[in-house]
């Protein structure tokens, strides 16, 4: 897992073309994505006979929400026999619970969510995966006058650590103790979305935010645009000691001037993501699911610029550990063996 920094910046927008993608494109993905849907509408004919499914995503402050619209809407256009219903929620530990619960469908979290529940002897045999993809990129945020320069500094201070119910919150716990020995108790923890966490370093309320998601991120773009801001960067002995003990971590780079003012390369960890469903979905079902995504590059990579790490080359990434707890649904094991990239997981 240490040789996946590279492959963080493989997926890099460089300087200043970063904003000038988002202000030509955010609107052009908005509204494609709302076309994807709308041509996928059923008629009134035909919607008695739509399989209606939902799909968790996050806050729309975060890459979880973009994406998981997107590929609802490739798979309304390609699979026409349901109608995929993208939902905000608080994302990672939600989106599992709610599935568990047989609440949602489908769902999208980041795999660092599982070791909790595992602990706690949580019953996830009602949930299977379905795939692997981005890497959810923690960014710890600072204004730029801070004096607050690395994770030691977070002593004392008011720190934005996720919001309740989100996979965020539970890896910055495991992720502050791990690699500085810190704990809730060392700082005053603020409970925020990634939106709340935005909108507190704009008014000077805390005084370090968190937003994780696969970078560039159009609010951090957005608030650097504004407000000067600086990134937090990991140390090698930290993000070594990070990924060395967390399988489902990897070392993400995001390089200088990705944000405005943001200048030298910022080292971070990013958690990688799953797309996973309920158990008791059909096989042929998932099938379709998994092509509607996986055989249209061109239009899933338009979703974000972290849907291209939703690929083959990258569907079993973390699987190792994932599959102890979750296995791939038969339906996925099918597109996998047909497309001639299965593996057995021991």
């Amino acid at each position: 897992m240490t040789n996946s920094g590279s492959k963080g910046n493989a997926f890099a927008l460089k300087g200043g073309s970063v904003m000038k993608f988002y202000k030509t494109t955010m609107g052009i993905m908005t509204l494609g994505l709302l076309l994807m849907g709308w041509m996928a509408l059923p008629t009134t004919s035909l919607a008695a006979s739509k399989k209606y499914l939902s799909l968790g995503t996050g806050n729309p402050g975060g890459t979880y929400y973009f994406i998981g619209a997107g590929f609802a809407s490739l798979m309304n256009k390609f699979v026409p026999e349901v109608r995929v219903i993208a939902e905000s929620t608080a994302a990672s530990e939600e989106n599992i619970n709610l599935v568990l619960r047989k609440k949602m469908d489908l769902g999208m979290a980041g795999i660092h969510a599982l070791p909790p529940l595992i602990e706690r002897k949580a019953d996830l045999s009602g949930m299977r995966l379905i795939g692997i993809g981005h890497s959810s990129d923690c960014h710890w945020i600072v204004r730029k006058d801070s004096s607050v320069k690395s994770i030691q500094d977070y002593k004392g201070r008011r720190v934005a650590v996720g919001a309740p119910g989100s996979g965020t919150l539970i890896g910055s716990k495991d992720v502050l103790k791990i690699i500085r020995g810190l704990t809730f108790d060392d700082f005053k923890p603020a409970y925020l979305t990634f939106t709340e966490s935005i909108t507190g370093l704009r008014d000077g309320t805390i005084d370090v935010g968190l937003v994780q998601a696969g970078f560039p991120v159009a609010s951090v773009l957005d608030l650097a645009q504004h407000h000067p801001i600086r990134l937090i960067s990991y140390s090698n002995d930290e993000i070594s000691r990070l990924v060395s003990q967390r399988p489902f971590y990897v070392k993400i780079v995001i390089p200088s001037g990705t944000y405005r003012g943001v200048e030298g390369d910022t080292v971070t960890h990013g958690s990688v993501s799953m797309i996973f469903c309920r158990q008791d979905l059909s096989e042929d079902l998932v099938y379709k699911l998994m092509k509607a995504v996986y055989e249209h590059p061109k239009e899933r990579d338009a979703v974000h610029p972290q849907a291209k790490q939703w690929s083959l080359e990258y569907i079993f990434r973390a699987a190792g550990y994932t599959t102890q707890y979750v296995p791939f649904h038969a339906g996925a094991v099918k597109y996998l063996k047909e497309k001639g990239v299965w593996k057995e997981i021991k």
